[in-house]
């Protein structure tokens, strides 16, 4: 192992130089001032990992942030499951190890380097008020109005676990799980369905829709789920899940939280039609992962109420949204168990410079969706390249408006609207 302090970061090395620039990028720390991030700059140890070996333990290492430079980290989180963070994605901007209950261990999956530096320093940063100097790509407008204080108090309500993360009502839980059993078959997941009338005339509702809606009408659960598939089943229950998890007694709150379930809802239809028609995506996984990419939003906006002076100025809780909504959605879907395509494709839904690969993926498929919304831009939306975008390039020529929207979404109006409505939304 390796360790190098960036002991003078006024005067450093090429390569020092090279990882104090890619450190002032990352999130929170690109909203210090220089003279704060030069004070912090020189308790930070830059350290080199063998395939294999250790970065982290929860409980040894709470006292530390972690961020990753290069290579591939494996993370292990507290239900036991590992996923994998590379050097240069969106979620390698926040730290490693916000959540420590979350992000149980850590061990390079490469060779790797990563920055280690005390968590309580990023406590005495000071009221901020602009952001002179150096020049960060990729930053908001909106950044030089940022209060790193509100910030750095929500980073630190994450880290102490003081910001509430939501669980999936038992019902979902265990038709989660019953759909992984192979054991378990239609009739299981139907009786498990049964037990909550609200839920089961849901589900029926579903099955009747337009989207499955084939002979007969369906009258019972059973027959409900026959007719979507297991695995259907259980997206659509999840869906219908997560919408009654948020609510707030502050209308501030309120307004936000209609409008965040309104966008994921959109992107939902969105998603599902896309699938649908142009990859060989499963449409049901498209419209959850559409629905829960920015789960994160709802549980911030939620616990906004601890942070009132987020709502004195616009720019800075657009600049709080937009910094923690990948992290905290990737925290709940991990606690959620679900699988880790909907968490990647979360944090790529609004990756504009995404390159196309020779098969649609998820992250497409959201990415494609978020392109053809009709709806004003939420607060916390990354801004919209006023040209195509690369993943354009792999339609044909006639699949494309004269705007260059997919010409199947503009025929699928209505079907959109009905998806809409199935999701709670008008």
């Amino acid at each position: 192992m390796q360790t190098r302090k960036l002991a003078n970061p006024s005067a450093p090395d090429a390569a020092l130089a090279h990882d104090i620039a890619r450190l002032r990028t990352l999130l929170p720390l690109r909203h210090l001032t220089d003279e704060e991030f030069e004070a912090l700059a020189a308790h930070v140890e830059v350290e080199h990992r063998a395939p294999g070996q250790r970065l982290f333990r929860c409980g040894d290492d709470d006292g530390w942030l972690f961020y990753l430079l290069d290579g591939t980290a494996s993370v292990a989180d507290a239900g036991g499951d590992e996923f994998t963070i590379t050097a240069g994605s969106i979620e390698a901007l926040h730290p490693l190890s916000t959540h420590p209950k979350a992000r149980v261990s850590a061990q390079a999956a490469s060779d790797l380097r990563y920055v280690r530096l005390p968590a309580a320093l990023t406590r005495q940063q000071p009221r901020v008020v602009g952001r002179p100097g150096i020049q960060v790509e990729e930053l908001s407008d909106a950044d030089d109005e940022v209060d790193s204080q509100l910030l750095f108090s929500i980073y630190h309500a994450l880290r102490e676990d003081r910001l509430e993360l939501p669980t999936l009502p038992d019902i979902a839980l265990k038709i989660r799980v019953a759909a992984e059993d192979q054991m378990k078959g239609v009739h299981e997941i139907a009786q498990l369905i049964t037990v909550d009338p609200a839920l089961a005339s849901y589900c029926i509702r579903v099955a009747n829709s337009a989207a499955y809606a084939s002979g007969s009408a369906i009258t019972n659960v059973r027959d409900a789920v026959t007719r979507m598939g297991i695995h259907a089943t259980r997206d659509f229950v999840i869906a219908h899940a997560v919408r009654g998890l948020f609510n707030s007694t502050d209308p501030r709150c309120t307004t936000l939280m209609k409008a965040a379930w309104s966008h994921s809802s959109t992107i939902a239809a969105l998603s599902f039609v896309i699938a649908r028609r142009v990859s060989r995506i499963n449409p049901e996984q498209a419209l959850l992962a559409g629905l829960l990419h920015d789960i994160g939003v709802m549980v911030l906006i939620s616990q906004l109420a601890q942070f009132p002076d987020l709502f004195k100025d616009t720019a800075t809780l657009a600049t709080a949204l937009k910094d923690l909504k990948h992290q905290v959605t990737a925290m709940v879907l991990r606690a959620w168990r679900l699988p880790e395509t909907l968490i990647k494709a979360a944090f790529a839904a609004e990756h504009w410079s995404r390159e196309p690969g020779t098969e649609y993926e998820l992250a497409d498929i959201l990415l494609l969706a978020h392109w053809h919304q009709q709806e004003p831009p939420c607060l916390w939306a990354e801004s919209v390249p006023t040209g195509g975008i690369a993943l354009l390039s792999k339609l044909p020529p006639e699949a494309l408006t004269y705007s260059g929207r997919l010409q199947v979404v503009q025929e699928a109006a209505d079907e959109l609207s009905r998806v809409r409505a199935l999701l709670g939304v008008g």
